[in-house]
């Protein structure tokens, strides 16, 4: 592969995935002094299945388990967020 195409195609994933607005505004509303255990657990679950649904494209596997299970965390984040 041409080194341009990765740089390319990381500077697309890092726009569309690191530098999102969604994960943004809720980093602003909780930081981690304020966050429950349960909800830094469900934090670090979510970072830990965004890692494994980046590796999977990177090999052009099936995503569509690891979206399903990534939809779930934040759902359960948002709503511990909302209970807060």
């Amino acid at each position: 592969m041409d080194k341009k195409y990765l740089q390319e195609k990381l500077a697309g994933l890092r726009s569309k995935y690191i530098d999102s607005n969604a994960g943004e505004q809720l980093a602003r509303q909780f930081d981690d002094a304020h966050m429950s255990k349960k909800m830094i657990k469900i934090k670090q679950k979510l970072v830990s299945l965004e890692m494994e649904r980046c590796q999977k494209q990177i090999e052009h596997r099936d995503l569509s388990k690891i979206d399903e299970k990534i939809s779930e965390q934040r759902l359960l984040f948002e709503k511990c967020c909302n209970e807060k």
